[in-house]
């Protein structure tokens, strides 16, 4: 895991602020590039999202994400397109929040 996912992206899993380079985590929304790529919800329910971008960077932070928030899932790129694992269970992603 990258430094900066450590620093920012433990902040939003601890509801803190923080910013470094293209991602910053804001009362409890994480952006990449100015993208919302992460939210947790009134119930404390994280959902993410690629945003609409495909990249390695947007997959490693999402995986971040869940690798900090101790969730069960994981963020993949095949052919092109971003997938997501759950409950062992694999769907493509959208350009749409999941709940993780």
């Amino acid at each position: 895991m990258r430094q900066i996912e450590k620093d920012v992206v433990g902040a939003f899993v601890r509801g803190e602020y923080a910013r470094k380079d293209n991602t910053e985590s804001v009362g409890g929304h994480l952006y990449l590039h100015g993208n919302e790529i992460a939210y947790r919800d009134d119930a404390g329910n994280i959902e993410i999202s690629h945003a609409g971008w495909h990249s390695r960077t947007t997959r490693s932070r999402l995986n971040a994400v869940l690798q900090l928030a101790e969730k069960k899932a994981r963020v993949f790129i095949k052919d092109w397109t971003m997938y997501i694992e759950r409950d062992g269970k694999v769907e493509p992603m959208y350009n749409e929040f999941y709940k993780v």
